[in-house]
């Protein structure tokens, strides 16, 4: 079923799996991670089946350990090889099977298993391994996956303590355990992600033609009309990122195409938060309408039908929408109108022809086409052809810091095992391991979801264990969906992820070693042990503040809008989209709980950065609608006395830009603009005929936009500026601002 973004909120009056299936269909669109889901739960099935076959078949004694390395080993490669082309996650896959497979042979060399000191190097190596696992973050999340499955399997081995023997044949257990996942994930038979990308646009773009004839039906009946839902505009920006994510992954070379599909819903989405400030009063003071109501209405409902047929036939020039905005024009201009009213309906033009523009650029990607033909014939332009792609890596001295910091922390808690028997010490470990972040507001989150997440999921796990006692299959269902659970929610919902994978460790362990409710609550504070082992060292040793970072990059991100816009129209021809650099935005963005997390700990520079972030958003969303009218101006050609005022306007925007960045002379003011006010009072006493006066409405949306720009200048360069002083509590009000850009109509 697809996507229809509902102009309604969301309640939480809808039932649970309701809602249930609406968050998949936002985090998961197309299904993709449904699909690595399943693919786990048939690859445990198999393996451990065909484990316990092999097991008995060569009298091994081994019914329990060799289908569970074979399960962990399909765990492994499907938990951390992210969703991609066949091509892309068979080459994870081997690199993942190789390294674990090359630890168990390293195992298998150390043993016997029943020999003291066998226990003790197992335990021991997994201090070198832990600084291993985190310098590997360097090379951005591939790295990262990569050291966190070392780090279990090393983990698994020291837990078991296999002999030579043993050994030799928990490596067939993990060649039986990555073929049969292999076969199983890699088959040609599931959903593609690229498809998936193109279906959640065409359903989040037929969701704002919902909205329009919603907006249409309350003009006509005289009601004041609905402000788009923000549970339906925030869905759709939610729905399209994440589609967006997985087909870029799955078809790399397709995302000069991806990105300007985006670039088109990301104005959309914008120009419909606009629209409702458009529209004036539907009554005048005495109760009679003025007559503009069923023009607009008609537009509106143009506007939606066109919306409603993109991904099934191009559309392409309609006569009809053209004349409704020809008839709206005409009831903007009647005689009888208030001059605020007129004003108000003028604007209202410029936004519906907004859209308009916006639904033209997307029926030229002909997204009902098949994706792979619209790949291949897109051209891309040269800005989304140059830019690189988002690096995730991290430079070595900040990963060898890391890494010395999990190398304290391991030692610790591998310390509390052999000094005072710390039992089941090697959970504190991979708490240690799960929990330690690149930053130290990242690892003050990751310990608070672990936390909770093990004492929620423990709690459900020795619940299930007491009422099912005998119910050894529903248990072993419970486990699996434990672990289905936790990979679907492993990026967006980290607390619940952490919840479902501590639930289905404490039943498995509990099906195969008859782990007691003792056993499983000791599980609780070996957790907290470890986190707060975590927690402590990575504020002690060489502590790593990610607001430092994150300043050099907002810092580049200004630079590269001031860029932006200087290359926009009246002085420049083309230049990046400013949907460009709000994509670009995305990984400074997802910092801000970890900065927060920072601030409260005392990091008073972090507070500053989270300001700053936060401001950086409303800049984009204002830099957006400054593109805009630049088009459409651009698009209008008008006289030189309006080309004059605009320059003066875009002169001081550069202003603005200079003093936040700190390249202005501390002189510079962008309050007075004596230049723009001449300008101005020069076109408006020179422009006489109609056809230039009616192009005020869109110069007056210029100006606006201009004007309300500096505010988040001038924000972030109370920050960014060092001759400044720190920012004012004001600002804190600014992030309110990033989803409602409607202020800047105002």
């Amino acid at each position: 079923m697809k996507f229809r973004p509902s102009v309604e909120n969301i309640s939480g009056h809808q039932p649970l799996l309701h809602r249930l299936r609406a968050w998949l269909d936002d985090h998961d669109p197309g299904g993709i991670d449904r699909i690595r889901t399943l693919h786990l739960c048939l690859s445990y099935v198999v393996v451990i089946l065909l484990g316990l076959a092999t097991s008995r078949a060569f009298d091994l004694q081994l019914d329990v350990i060799f289908p569970m390395v074979a399960a962990m080993t399909a765990s492994v490669l499907i938990t951390f090889t992210p969703a991609a082309s066949i091509a892309i996650e068979a080459r994870t896959f081997a690199r993942l099977f190789a390294v674990n497979f090359s630890l168990l042979a390293l195992v298998a060399l150390i043993g016997p298993g029943d020999h003291e000191i066998n226990g003790l190097i197992l335990k021991l190596l997994l201090i070198p391994l832990s600084f291993l696992a985190m310098y590997l973050r360097r090379y951005g999340m591939d790295g990262q996956r990569l050291g966190i499955s070392i780090i279990i399997m090393a983990t698994v081995a020291a837990i078991l303590r296999p002999t030579h023997t043993e050994g030799l044949w928990l490596l067939l257990a993990a060649l039986e355990g990555g073929i049969v996942t292999a076969l199983i994930r890699l088959s040609p038979f599931r959903p593609s992600a690229m498809q998936a990308y193109n279906d959640a646009v065409v359903d989040a773009v037929r969701g704002v033609g919902d909205y329009l004839r919603q907006f249409a039906e309350a003009i006509r009946s005289g009601q004041d009309v609905p402000r788009p839902a923000d549970t339906m505009l925030n869905r759709l920006r939610v729905r399209v990122r994440v589609a967006l994510l997985t087909a870029t992954a799955e078809d790399p070379d397709a995302r000069a195409w991806v990105e300007a599909v985006r670039t088109h819903v990301y104005r959309l989405r914008i120009a419909t938060q606009l629209l409702h400030d458009c529209i004036p009063p539907m009554r005048r003071p005495d109760g009679q309408p003025d007559g503009w109501e069923p023009s607009v209405a008609s537009v509106a409902e143009e506007v939606a039908r066109h919306l409603d047929r993109i991904g099934e036939q191009p559309v392409g020039g309609d006569a009809r929408l053209n004349a409704s905005l020809s008839r709206m024009r005409q009831a903007a201009m009647a005689a009888d109108l208030h001059v605020k009213v007129q004003l108000t309906l003028l604007r209202a033009i410029t936004a519906f022809e907004r859209l308009a523009l916006l639904v033209g650029g997307l029926e030229r990607f002909h997204l009902e086409r098949p994706v792979q033909e619209n790949v291949a014939t897109f051209v891309a332009p040269q800005s989304v052809r140059a830019q690189a792609p988002v690096a995730q890596a991290q430079g070595a001295g900040r990963a060898i810091r890391v890494g010395i910091q999990a190398v304290v922390a391991t030692s610790i808690t591998t310390s509390l095992d052999l000094l005072i028997g710390l039992d089941h010490a090697y959970w504190a470990t991979m708490t240690v391991m799960f929990v330690l972040g690149n930053s130290l507001g990242e690892t003050v989150l990751r310990v608070r979801y672990r936390t909770w997440g093990t004492l929620l999921g423990v709690v459900i796990g020795i619940l299930a264990v007491y009422l099912m006692s005998n119910g050894i299959w529903f248990l072993a269902a419970i486990c699996l969906v434990g672990q289905m659970v936790g990979l679907l929610t492993m990026r967006d919902r980290y607390d619940i992820a952490s919840a479902a994978t501590g639930l289905s460790v404490v039943v498995g362990l509990h099906l195969v070693t008859g782990l007691t409710a003792e056993g499983m609550s000791s599980r609780i504070y070996e957790t907290a042990i470890g986190a707060a082992v975590a927690l402590a060292i990575s504020y002690l040793v060489l502590p790593i503040y990610g607001s430092d970072e994150v300043l050099n990059q907002v810092k580049a991100v200004v630079t590269r809008c001031r860029a932006a816009f200087a290359g926009w129209w009246p002085r420049g021809e083309k230049g990046d989209s400013v949907s460009i650099l709000a994509w670009e935005m995305r990984p400074v963005m997802e910092q801000l709980p970890q900065l927060d997390a920072e601030s409260a700990l005392g990091y008073r520079t972090a507070g500053d950065v989270v300001n700053l972030v936060s401001t950086l958003d409303v800049l984009t969303t204002y830099l957006a609608l400054l593109e805009d009218a630049a088009q459409r101006l651009s698009a209008l050609s008008p006289p030189e006395e309006l080309v004059n005022v605009l320059e003066a306007a875009r002169s001081r925007t550069l202003q603005g830009f200079d003093l936040a960045l700190g390249t202005a002379a501390p002189a510079v003011s962008t309050t007075a603009a004596p230049q723009l006010e001449a300008a101005l009072q020069a076109a408006l006493g020179n422009l006489t005929d109609d056809t230039s006066r009616r192009l005020l409405p869109f110069v007056a949306d210029y100006l606006a936009f201009s004007d309300a720009i500096l505010q988040p200048l001038g924000d972030l360069q109370s920050v960014l500026d060092r001759r400044v002083a720190s920012p004012t509590p004001s600002t804190e009000a600014e992030p309110a601002k990033a989803e409602r850009p409607e202020t800047a109509e105002s």
